[in-house]
């Protein structure tokens, strides 16, 4: 089997939190292809967007509003400090794995494990993680060469590095994909040279000074990564294996470090909450859980306090413990009358208790002064449609889906929604993007044929779906004997 596609090299942001071994060269091929044509930021943009929907589809994207706002207000507070140039916006996401791990892949995509942000003990630690992966993606240094000539194909090039993160997520499916060739040669150059690696931690130290944030953190980390590592033994995980992070690395980190100013750092209510909804949701011990909060909740103060009285509560739901979660959401709620994620947690606890009507009226009340906000909007919408009121259903999606929301759930409920009010390819063509939006290309080609089927005598519709159709056959990797 030989792929159109000619991979010349594949050298990517992905596993750099660690520094490559000594003896590592410090060449980069330019970015270009061997006929001459240079990436451009739109290749750049569809190849990352194409890896991280193959990703979704694996089930590696954790797709929670709550989590994933928070993540890119995080991104984007230390991309304001950031002075660069881009044609792509960046997209911060979580990746469901619990082991300590974050990359960057081309367009701008950042992805973080969750193991790694719940192993963080403050805001500046994590955002110095995001502060190294943006100077690596702003200063360019992956490079990729391939053939963009009539035998290109993109879709290979991102499925072959969707491979490689499966496969360093010990995944069969990415095991799989990385034994042909091409993938295997790609791996072997996923290495960044310690040259790269200075140069991200100098500018990502840089970020986090004026961003306000505690340069110092950087090094703090690094630290305990490379603590840690000492634990694993002979299991310790193939990228600390194989991208060691340095005594030197830590030194440089805080040596630089101290040149900045110092300045006290508290970290936000949104931080500690979203880690302590990471820790909860993932639990596979709820009850275990639910006593370990119980120990922390005697202890804590200030705003840890506030954070494990709400992971208490998501613990409490998900035990089914509604009476007693309500008690406690009501007490943060008085603390914190605007908090989403208290509102969010009022209405789920409504919702499961069968108090129906309430919960609607704390969602209304809640998009009153959030309009458009999907964390609200996803709970709201689930509910309406658990409750087959697909009229209201419709009303708050053909709003939304204006703004191309990131998660591709609202596409599933709008066909769920048209397929009520007897909308058939209006059904289908929104359950097309949500397969496409999933990375399942296969299953949303065949929803835009049953659509097309559907259409009568609607040219500008059927012009819009068949034009959709050649974008998504565009997005599966075709291959040759």
């Amino acid at each position: 089997m030989k792929s159109l596609i000619k991979i010349v090299v594949l050298s990517l942001t992905l596993f750099s939190l660690n520094s490559p071994s000594i003896g590592q060269t410090d060449n980069l091929p330019d970015l270009g292809t061997v006929g001459g044509a240079a990436v451009t930021p739109a290749d750049e943009y569809r190849t990352g967007a194409t890896v991280v929907r193959n990703l979704r589809h694996a089930g590696l994207i954790v797709d929670d509003p709550l989590l994933t706002d928070y993540l890119n207000q995080l991104g984007y507070q230390l991309l304001a400090h950031h002075n660069y140039e881009s044609a792509n916006q960046f997209t911060f996401f979580l990746v469901n794995d619990r082991s300590i791990n974050a990359f960057a892949l081309p367009g701008g995509f950042i992805g973080i494990n969750y193991g790694l942000f719940s192993k963080t003990e403050s805001e500046s630690e994590l955002a110095s993680v995001f502060a190294h992966e943006i100077a690596h993606v702003t200063q360019r240094h992956y490079a990729r060469a391939y053939d963009v000539g009539s035998q290109s194909n993109l879709p290979v090039l991102a499925a072959i590095i969707a491979a490689i993160v499966l496969g360093s997520q010990g995944s069969e499916i990415g095991e799989a994909a990385l034994a042909t060739a091409a993938a295997a040669s790609a791996r072997s150059q996923i290495n960044f040279t310690r040259h790269n690696e200075q140069e991200a931690d100098r500018i990502g130290i840089q970020i986090l000074s004026e961003s306000g944030f505690d340069a110092q953190m950087m090094a703090s980390f690094f630290d305990k990564m490379e603590r840690e590592s000492r634990l694993y033994g002979i299991d310790v995980p193939e990228f600390l294996r194989t991208h060691p992070v340095s005594i030197s690395r830590i030194a440089d980190a805080r040596a630089r470090a101290q040149h900045l100013p110092k300045k006290p750092v508290d970290d936000s209510l949104a931080y500690e909450l979203m880690r302590q909804r990471i820790i909860a949701l993932s639990s596979q011990d709820h009850k275990g859980t639910l006593k370990s909060y119980q120990q922390a909740l005697k202890i804590e103060k200030g705003l840890k306090l506030v954070a494990t009285q709400y992971g208490y509560v998501l613990t409490l739901i998900k035990l089914e413990q509604y009476k007693q979660a309500d008690q406690q959401i009501d007490s943060l709620l008085k603390q914190h009358p605007h908090s989403i994620a208290f509102i969010l947690a009022k209405a789920e606890v409504l919702a499961k208790s069968k108090k129906t009507a309430a919960a609607i009226k704390i969602y209304r009340r809640a998009l009153n002064i959030y309009p458009g906000n999907e964390s609200i909007l996803l709970d709201y919408l689930e509910l309406l449609i658990e409750q087959k009121n697909f009229k209201d259903a419709k009303v708050e999606l053909d709003l939304l889906l204006k703004t191309q929301p990131k998660n591709p759930v609202f596409y599933k409920y709008m066909a769920q929604t048209k397929a009520a009010l007897n909308q058939t390819a209006e059904s289908h063509e929104a359950l097309s993007e949500y397969y496409y939006q999933r990375g399942q290309f296969h299953q949303a080609v065949e929803q835009i044929n049953i659509a097309l089927k559907a259409v009568k005598n609607d040219f500008y519709t059927t012009a819009r779906l068949e034009a959709k159709l050649r974008h998504i056959k565009e997005e599966i990797p075709t291959t040759t004997n």
